[in-house]
């Protein structure tokens, strides 16, 4: 339980169903946000007010280490080599379906307030709430895991329906609690870019415009942008936006306009390529030419596209590798990020965007 609304819920629901349920808090970071709050406790409180209301008890779990280890020190090893991680990824994997889960009775259910299904042999599927389907963050937990969990949200229609249960239960408090958006160690009113200075040295250095290579401004760390991103250069009347990184030359890349062409790409290469379930592996050895249709995503909010994977063995540490190239071009593909597959609403898998295709 995370002191949300959408946790708070699933429990209220479990328990309705019948189940003895038991809340967990898992104490992942170690320190206080901009204004010396403890973020980490008043979380906490809130889950104890929450399971109070509820008659349920509830207990703490520290996994700050392991969060360090496994989650964080990872996060700025790929920002260090220029990509764009997804640490909430990682935190799913490594802690919550994880370390934590590792510490679930084998007699118990595991469950959680994400917004997906899954089938009783362990496959994964969106959440009926589309908008809200949270498949994206569970792409590299393997069935055994999934086989395990009740995501109580995954057939509930909207985000209304969530915040009225909340009412039915006593949970007032967190239907009109403000959703938290941010990554767990930033905090919600601190800049990315500020705290990521606190662990690695962003060396400013020229930004260019990409179609003639006028520099336009100067850059403050490419560890602190984002491929699409606005690139908060002032130089004439355009906006300028990211869509080059080079970390050999420590030069920020940038074009005129949201829409520009150098934007848009039609394929990407991934690494560490995770099948949740079996059959999905098998599935895709069984297609032709080794070729499979699939819907894929290359960010959380994005809505799905048309492309076909492959795979290809490649000479590097990498080992064997997949290809994705879209029916449409995509708008920001970055390497760092995860591309994730489904067909239909079933979640296939993913891996970490490695190269980015013409």
């Amino acid at each position: 339980m995370s002191g949300g609304v959408d946790s708070g819920v699933s429990a209220g629901l479990l328990k309705q169903q019948g189940f003895e349920v038991e809340g967990i808090y898992m104490r992942n970071w170690d320190t206080s946000d901009e204004r010396g709050e403890c973020t980490s406790r008043a979380d906490w409180e809130e889950v104890q007010r929450t399971c109070r209301q509820l008659e349920i008890p509830c207990r703490q779990i520290d996994f700050v280490k392991e969060y360090w280890t496994d989650v964080f020190e990872r996060t700025l090893e790929d920002y260090g080599r220029g990509l764009t991680p997804n640490p909430d990824i990682g935190c799913n994997a490594f802690i919550k379906f994880g370390a934590l889960l590792d510490r679930v009775p084998a007699d118990a259910w595991f469950a959680t307030g994400h917004y997906c299904r899954s089938t009783d042999d362990g496959r994964l599927l969106r959440g009926k709430e589309r908008r809200k389907d949270q498949s994206y963050y569970l792409s590299t937990v393997p069935h055994e895991a999934i086989r395990r969990t009740i995501f109580p949200l995954g057939h509930i229609t909207s985000k209304s329906h969530v915040k009225d249960l909340a009412c039915a239960f006593g949970l007032e408090h967190l239907a009109v609690k403000k959703e938290s958006m941010g990554i767990c160690f930033v905090g919600q009113r601190r800049r990315f870019a500020d705290f990521l200075s606190q662990y690695i040295e962003l060396s400013p250095g020229p930004a260019i415009d990409l179609e003639d290579g006028r520099v336009i401004g100067q850059h403050q760390g490419l560890y602190a942008y984002t491929i699409g991103q606005a690139s908060r250069i002032c130089h004439g009347s355009h906006k300028w936006f990211v869509a080059q990184k080079d970390l050999a030359t420590n030069t920020l890349g940038c074009v005129a306009g949201s829409n520009h062409p150098a934007l848009f790409h039609l394929g990407c290469r991934a690494r560490d390529w995770v099948w949740i379930h079996p059959d999905a592996a098998a599935a895709f050895e069984l297609h032709r030419n080794g070729q499979m249709e699939v819907d894929a995503q290359v960010r959380y909010r994005q809505s799905p596209e048309k492309a076909i994977l492959s795979t290809t063995t490649t000479s590097d540490h990498h080992g064997r590798s997949y290809t994705l190239r879209f029916k449409n071009p995509i708008r920001a593909i970055a390497r760092g990020q995860q591309v994730v597959v489904w067909n239909q609403d079933w979640c296939l898998g993913g891996g970490v965007i490695e190269d980015v295709l013409l």
